[in-house]
């Protein structure tokens, strides 16, 4: 991130006081809710196996985190004295693997682990959430957002690329959030986990921020988020493009996927729907209805539900 320019634009946008955190974060970097704790003289140190999920994915995860050690957001590897020797007691925490609808593969750092476990309670079990609630623009939100419009509108999309990545935890909290390779290394991630209780609450935290400066210097109606997902609204009258939306967010180092950018239309997708901006519908996309009619074994219209009905006066 480029935090001289987040500062500036907070200010500008007379932002800085109520987001005063968010540029504290990215210079000392996030707390994540952790505790300073260990597990008794007993446990110096604690390295469970990677899931099997993980192993199974070992050549792209190992990618990755080949290239998040190449771009300085991780560290290593490192054996257990090393860290030892520098922090005390540290924890790792088991790698799984999730599948993107894309194909990639992001590693995730399960926080949950052990579950039920008394003698060694998880990372996530220290964290209360009720410290990092964000809100995030759900179908009922955008839904009720279209059925209050009067007028015609264009959406864009945006996806925030790598979000997590690029968002620092605090040094206080590495020892509590550090993996495993595959060669019995250890690796210290210096990014918010994917797989945290703190995770989508501060991402969230950013993204409020990010949205009052899009909204401040732009002109739009409004801008609905689903964590790195974004959909922007504007009238028809509204001059602004993406193209001067991205140039602005790569000036504060925000990333931008280029696959799932789309300029303002009528129609767009956002959090798995298909929404029209002018006829207030929203459907699913075509492969997921041409899916659900395969496993029932019956074909179907595509359907559109109205956001909003149509009065019948």
């Amino acid at each position: 991130m480029n935090i001289e320019e987040w500062r500036k634009a907070l200010l500008r946008e007379g932002l800085s006081e109520e987001y005063s955190d968010v540029v504290r974060g990215f210079q000392e970097g996030f707390h994540q809710g952790i505790p300073d704790h260990d597990l008794g003289p007993s446990v110096p140190y604690c390295m469970p196996p990677n899931h099997q999920g993980a192993l199974l994915e070992r050549e792209k995860i190992e990618s990755t985190i080949a290239k998040e050690i190449a771009a300085g957001r991780m560290f290593g590897p490192f054996t257990h004295n090393q860290l030892m020797e520098r922090y005390g007691f540290f924890r790792t925490n088991p790698l799984g693997a999730a599948i993107n609808g894309d194909g990639s593969v992001p590693p995730i750092n399960d926080l949950l682990f052990p579950r039920n476990d008394p003698r060694i309670p998880s990372v996530n079990s220290f964290v209360d959430k009720i410290d990092y609630i964000t809100t995030w623009d759900n179908f009922e939100a955008t839904s009720k957002f279209f059925r209050s419009q009067k007028q015609p509108v264009l959406l864009a999309i945006f996806d925030w690329e790598k979000a997590y990545c690029q968002i620092p935890t605090a040094k206080s909290q590495w020892r509590y959030l550090m993996v495993k390779d595959f060669n019995g290394g250890i690796l210290i991630d210096t990014r918010i986990a994917f797989g945290g209780v703190a995770g989508c609450g501060l991402f969230g935290r950013l993204a409020d921020a990010w949205k009052e400066l899009m909204k401040s210097k732009f002109d739009l109606i409004n801008i609905f988020r689903w964590v790195d997902d974004k959909l922007f609204v504007k009238t028809l009258h509204s001059t602004v493009e993406m193209d001067q939306i991205v140039a602005q967010l790569e000036q504060l180092g925000v990333k931008t996927n280029t696959t799932k950018f789309s300029p303002f239309k009528e129609e767009q997708k956002y959090i798995g729907f298909i929404w029209n901006a002018t006829k207030k519908t929203v459907r699913l996309p075509d492969e997921k209805n041409t899916n659900g009619c395969s496993k029932s074994k019956r074909s179907s219209p595509r359907r559109r539900i109205l956001v909003c009905p149509k009065s019948s006066s």
